[in-house]
């Protein structure tokens, strides 16, 4: 149904692989964004997943197509100069030139070429197979009644004469010879359909086009995935309506001879085509994608097919995948209640897939049903509907033991009867995590987000290549570890689960910059900064990653962690208020440059997981938290872990506010007091203006918090610090302040002092000082008069 290679030529042409590149930040759905959409939404898999699924490939058979954006992959399978030689004998003028021409060719590879080029020149009359197009629109082969007779008959024979040659001098055309013999055949049903002829000609290309498979599998080969292609073109077969074949482009368009084909024919297309996509053909998943649609809008048509197992799930699984369960004004979606009612009406013994049959009823608000089902249903699938069941009626408890239940029964990425796809198995343990935490089990609720992120791989996160999505596991669990649980209960967490940072790319690697980190990496980390915040220095220091390890940038965060918490003690315990100063200046410093590597919030409101480049895009707010299935307790939590102040790049402003109160300790006329005046303000010009305020220079609004604090600063400069040079251009051109003329100022303002209440006070002073000499010389005189006296 979909476009397959003729390959009648028999060789395929070089093909350049296409490259998908993404451009700018991706920020996935997280599941903590509405969590009643995320525990109430029906467990469903992809539609692809269930179409690879309805019969899953048992042998050898392996797809080989064209990719969607790009050429078909290169896979000779004719060694180098047999290969020239064959392109060279496709130009001859027919197929006994060519055979002539082939002198020395393998036997098979010398008929198989003659026939390639009679059945060339037969079809030279057909119409030309369109382009790709990016358009969106289907394309097909064309329908061809117009082939030579006489040079079809002669490929015929030739492709029968690789047949008869013994298996073990067929190997190289054999499973193509079958295959093409098939395209002939089909092209004589095409043309005798409607007539008696037709019959006959439809079951000889069926047979040839089983016999491809066989021969694949007997060991003929197959580089050109002849095998799996055969089950499309026989499942083309039986797509006709009386001399009409209605095929890929009629079912795309839902034309009126849809539903015009036979039920059996049309179960037999759909068990073909579940056959080849169970062999991995994207092909072929787009033709049953094509045949759900087409069935489920014509009346009745569904119900006719239902009683086929294969065509009852392939209905199911469209349904659950690729149809809204409401119409515009909230209703069922007729054909799909249609689809329901008519497979219960077979009795539910005769339901194909009840688990997924209750998942659609659980969809479209049929509750019952869906329980009764689920009573002849079990495997994760069931127990995760089960779940949705108990908490639409509120039981969260019994919602937990059936994803519990659902979680035990995960099934091995191998298996071919999964009945969940990996994506699925990582939804599931991130919805464990929603409910756990509303219902305030808060380290529950970090162990199963965190079980989701580990297994998505990276950072947790999954990403959509082409349309940008995905679901944010590890963002959703980096919100809860930063915002929800205590400093001690990450911790603890952390110890048990990311006990050490994975090992460091080689140092003389040159991609080890540009390594990502996992979910235990990131979250390691993110405990570092968090404890740095807390204040808890030398719980952190272990928990930063080592020294050298490219991946985090190279600096020794650990060793200026530790300068940043020895220069915070100094500016408490020095001796003195400029030695203060030029410690909190020093912790300033640092907190400015390496800010967000020490003290950075994971989310809001630096957003440290994309560098601080974007706001959002991840995390949780206040708005977001006042909707449903939100605990009073999470709110408590994460109001008690806001950041201080609250933001954009928090740490500018500490580092600014550390600079300013180094400047309350400094003599205002010191160079040093507008140095650190002309950092804060350089610190807070500098910086990105946070969403919630106004931008630079904005009309109409009032400034901003960094305008606000930088016009602030200056303010006091121009009133207390001293003129500088660079004061034309202060808060962008700023020395580094010079705490030693500072103490020298500060001992000259301390002398002066002296020297002033000296020269004040000085008569004062004197008579003082001649009071008290005359008070001793008058004790002296009185002691003496004592000792003379009779």
């Amino acid at each position: 149904m979909m476009k397959h290679n003729a390959l009648a030529a028999g060789l395929a042409l070089a093909a350049i692989g296409a490259v998908a590149w993404a451009c700018g930040p991706e920020f996935p759905t997280q599941l903590l964004d509405d969590r009643a959409g995320t525990l109430k939404a029906a467990p469903q898999n992809t539609f692809t997943f269930e179409a690879q699924h309805l019969l899953p490939g048992a042998d050898a058979l392996e797809a080989v197509e064209t990719p969607r954006w790009g050429d078909a992959p290169v896979r000779p399978d004719l060694p180098a100069g047999q290969a020239a030689r064959v392109k060279s004998v496709m130009g001859s003028a027919s197929g006994s030139a060519a055979y002539a021409a082939g002198e020395g060719l393998p036997e098979d590879v010398r008929r198989y070429t003659a026939g390639a080029v009679d059945y060339t020149l037969a079809t030279a009359a057909c119409p030309p197979t369109p382009d790709d197009n990016d358009s969106g629109e289907p394309t097909e082969h064309p329908v061809c009644t117009t082939f030579d007779t006489v040079s079809l008959d002669a490929a015929q024979a030739s492709f029968e004469q690789v047949l008869a040659l013994p298996p073990e001098q067929s190997k190289a055309r054999g499973a193509w010879a079958a295959y093409m013999l098939g395209k002939v055949q089909a092209l004589r049903a095409i043309k005798a359909a409607g007539t008696p002829a037709f019959a006959g000609a439809r079951e000889a290309a069926a047979k040839a086009f089983q016999q491809t498979r066989a021969r694949v599998l007997a060991g003929a080969t197959d580089a050109q995935g002849l095998g799996v292609a055969s089950f499309g073109e026989e499942a083309r077969l039986s797509l006709f309506v009386d001399k009409m074949l209605c095929g890929w482009v009629a079912f795309a368009r839902n034309d009126a001879c849809t539903a015009d084909v036979a039920p059996a024919d049309l179960k037999h297309a759909i068990a073909l085509y579940a056959a080849q996509a169970g062999h991995g053909s994207g092909q072929a998943v787009d033709s049953l994608s094509a045949i759900a649609a087409s069935v489920l809008s014509n009346d009745g048509q569904a119900a006719a097919i239902i009683d086929g197992p294969v065509s009852q799930r392939l209905l199911v699984a469209y349904a659950l995948a690729r149809v809204a369960p409401q119409t515009g004004d909230g209703k069922p979606m007729p054909a799909l209640t249609q689809l329901v009612d008519a497979i219960l009406a077979n009795g539910t013994d005769k339901v194909a897939s009840a688990d997924r049959l209750a998942s659609l009823s659980y969809e479209l608000g049929r509750y019952d049903d869906a329980e009764k089902l689920l009573a002849k249903a079990d495997g994760p699938l069931a127990s995760w509907v089960r779940a949705k069941l108990a908490l639409r009626k509120g039981d969260r408890a019994a919602a937990a033991d059936a994803y519990a239940a659902a979680a035990k029964a995960f099934p091995k990425a191998d298996d071919p009867k999964a009945p969940l796809e990996a994506g699925n198995v990582h939804l599931l343990m991130g919805e464990r995590g929603v409910l756990a935490l509303s219902r305030g089990e808060y380290t529950e609720a970090m162990t199963r987000l965190y079980e989701a992120a580990k297994a998505v791989g990276g950072d947790g996160n999954t990403y959509e290549e082409l349309s940008g999505s995905g679901i944010g596991y590890g963002n959703d669990a980096a919100y809860v570890a930063e915002r929800v649980l205590t400093v001690d209960e990450l911790k603890t967490f952390v110890d048990g689960h990311a006990p050490a940072y994975s090992p460091a790319p080689a140092a003389n690697d040159q991609r080890s910059a540009y390594a990502t980190t996992g979910i235990d990496d990131r979250l390691r980390y993110l405990l570092a900064r968090r404890l740095m915040r807390a204040g808890r220095y030398d719980d952190a220091y272990p928990y930063f990653p080592a020294a050298g390890d490219k991946r985090f940038g190279d600096v020794d965060l650990a060793a200026r962690a530790k300068a940043y918490a020895d220069a915070i003690h100094e500016s408490d315990s020095a001796w003195t208020d400029i030695g203060k100063a030029q410690a909190r200046y020093a912790a300033a410093k640092i907190a400015r440059d390496d800010g967000m590597e020490l003290l950075g919030y994971e989310q809001s409101p630096d957003f440290f997981d994309n560098g601080g480049s974007y706001q959002g895009g991840s995390g949780q707010t206040a708005e977001s938290l006042k909707g449903p299935d939100v605990t009073d307790g999470e709110r408590q939590r994460f109001n008690a872990s806001v950041s201080s102040p609250d933001y954009r790049l928090h740490y500018r402003y500490l580092a600014a506010d550390k600079a300013v109160s180094a400047a309350d300790l400094l003599p205002p006329r010191s160079q040093a007091f507008a140095a650190t005046l002309c950092q804060a303000t350089h610190w807070m010009l500098e910086g990105p203006p946070d969403y919630n305020q106004a931008a630079d220079g904005e009309e109409g609004k009032a400034p901003n918090e960094r305008q606000r604090r930088a016009g602030q600063y200056y303010e006091r400069y121009v009133k207390q610090g001293p003129y500088v040079e660079w004061a034309g251009d202060f808060g962008w051109s700023c020395e580094e302040p010079d705490f030693d003329r500072a103490r020298t100022l500060k001992r000259a303002h301390q002398a002066a002092a002296v020297k002033h209440v000296i020269r004040r006070w000085l008569p004062l002073e004197i008579g003082l000082g001649l009071a008290v000499v005359g008070g001793l010389a008058w004790v002296v005189i009185r002691r003496r008069r004592g000792r003379i006296a009779p």
